[in-house]
């Protein structure tokens, strides 16, 4: 169970002590499910691996972030669409306001 068992995550070959999240879910037959995620942000490449150590047995799981240069082609495609994105909620949040308006005026 969670006592006898621990995650170890490092980032780029260190060991992380913060930004981690662990939680435990016991489940109907008694075993326990277990799980880990990290909240991080990153500005260059990085490499984050999760060690599951237990008397049973350790697993890793490892995943490499690669970021891309500010000034590439796909960033800016990126940021002209969340612009436009961000544009169209904008405009959707006033068209609501409108309507509010409009039946608090018609139905008080």
């Amino acid at each position: 169970g969670p006592d006898d068992s621990y995650f170890v995550w490092k980032k780029n070959g260190q060991k992380m002590k913060a930004c981690i999240t662990e939680q435990s879910h016991m489940l109907f037959d008694g075993r326990v499910h277990v799980l880990s995620w990290v909240k991080d942000s990153v500005s260059e490449n990085t490499e984050y691996k999760c060690s599951f150590i237990s008397k049973v047995g350790n697993t890793t799981s490892e995943v490499r972030i690669t970021v891309e240069d500010k000034d590439s082609a796909g960033q800016d495609g990126w940021t002209k669409e969340f612009d436009t994105w961000r544009s169209a909620i904008s405009e959707h949040d006033k068209m609501m306001q409108n309507w509010r308006k409009t039946w608090v005026r018609i139905f008080g």
